[in-house]
């Protein structure tokens, strides 16, 4: 017995596998050649090659995006363009995220090509998803201003958020900012859309801040970032999806900001996602068990930690004061309700929380300064009770 024990602990931990009773090794030139053709059938041939700061974008017929490799999508048809009246934001701070009008040629959409590495990464984030969203796990903490759960549908959230990139101790860990609605009964149903910023090497394979779009069906175990799995129908042809976010905000000096939305489309039922006023694509309804419209949504920071590792430091990296230049917010909160009529966090008595000492948040509804309602938030980390 303890023969066979330390014989199947030397097949799991080294290349080789069993054909009728006999061990035969996989070859490096055979992983190799899985690799290359999962690759070519993820990078889809483009009609346009853009080399930008470290890696490579492609465009790609709008037809043949890798949303399309979801069998749920086989004969969904491209909504080019939202049937509802866009809400604007307007910055008065610098852009954190500059977008190029003609970045690839109509018909197509940019693409970042998949590497090798990112493809190890994927097959070690196929069930990640579901836990990022698990409020429950251990070493997962919060400071935002939330919407209370009741009968009201919500169709449409918003925010200027306030980009800073901070530093993390441990690939796993995460800091980021970020709007969402979600809908279902409990955490185990929970369908969700999130869209923001966010530092985490694991996912995104270096420590920089990159702007994300997320979804999840937790009764599914489906859903993904960016263009990790299919799903995401990409429409605006300036902005890749996986492009990091620079330069970021500056303690007490510059601040750069990007400007979010998650809205839902009566006629499609798509959730349509923009950023800095551009629609980007949608998640089509048929992804999602139970999101024909949100009964929650917010405005919130967040981090996470592995076990036994002191949590990273989440927004500007310290507790919001008064300032707008030492403290990370969210400006310009605004949501939709289900006759979709703007309106803003104090018509559902939105509420600040945190559920750590580590982190504070500052709601006092509308500011003058910014001229709409505002939140700080943030804090140091470190050991948060875990």
């Amino acid at each position: 017995m303890i023969i066979i024990v330390f014989l199947c602990l030397y097949l799991a931990t080294n290349n080789y596998y069993i054909v009728d009773g006999r061990i035969t090794s996989i070859s490096q030139d055979q992983e190799d050649l899985d690799v290359e053709t999962q690759l070519k059938l993820i990078n889809k041939p483009p009609l346009k090659t853009i080399h930008a700061d470290g890696y490579i974008v492609d465009c790609i017929d709008i037809n043949k995006q890798p949303a399309f490799d979801n069998p749920l999508l086989k004969n969904h048809k491209i909504q080019l363009k939202p049937s509802f009246e866009v809400t604007s934001t307007k910055s008065t701070r610098l852009s954190s995220i500059g977008i190029e009008e003609d970045l690839c040629p109509e018909g197509t959409v940019p693409i970042r090509r998949t590497t090798k590495d990112d493809l190890i990464r994927t097959k070690y984030l196929s069930d990640m998803n579901a836990r990022i969203l698990n409020k429950d796990i251990r070493g997962r903490h919060y400071a935002g201003v939330k919407m209370k759960k009741d009968a009201t549908r919500y169709l449409e959230i918003g925010g200027i958020i306030d980009t800073y990139n901070l530093p993390v101790q441990n690939p796993d860990q995460i800091t980021s900012a970020y709007i969402y609605l979600s809908n279902g009964g409990s955490e185990n149903d929970k369908n969700i859309i999130m869209t923001g910023w966010e530092v985490h090497p694991r996912v995104f394979g270096d420590g920089q801040t990159y702007f994300f779009t997320r979804w999840a069906d937790k009764t599914r175990n489906k859903g993904c970032t960016n263009l990790i799995c299919p799903g995401f129908v990409q429409i605006d042809k300036s902005f890749p999806l996986g492009t990091p976010v620079g330069p970021a905000s500056t303690y007490n000096g510059k601040q750069r900001e990007m400007s979010v939305a998650i809205s839902h489309d009566p006629k499609t039922k798509n959730w349509w996602v923009r950023l800095q006023n551009k629609s980007l694509g949608y998640y089509p309804e048929i992804l999602f068990s139970n999101l024909a419209f949100a009964n929650l949504g917010g405005w919130t920071g967040m981090t996470s930690t592995p076990p036994g590792i002191p949590s990273p430091p989440m927004g500007s990296g310290h507790f919001p004061d008064k300032s707008l230049l030492r403290s990370c917010y969210i400006r310009q909160m605004y949501f939709r309700d289900n006759a979709f009529f703007n309106r803003v966090p104090e018509d559902m008595d939105a509420k600040p929380f945190t559920d750590s000492s580590c982190y504070d948040v500052k709601y006092n509804g509308w500011d003058a300064k910014v001229k709409g309602y505002l939140m700080l938030f943030g804090g140091p980390g470190g050991k948060c009770g875990e």
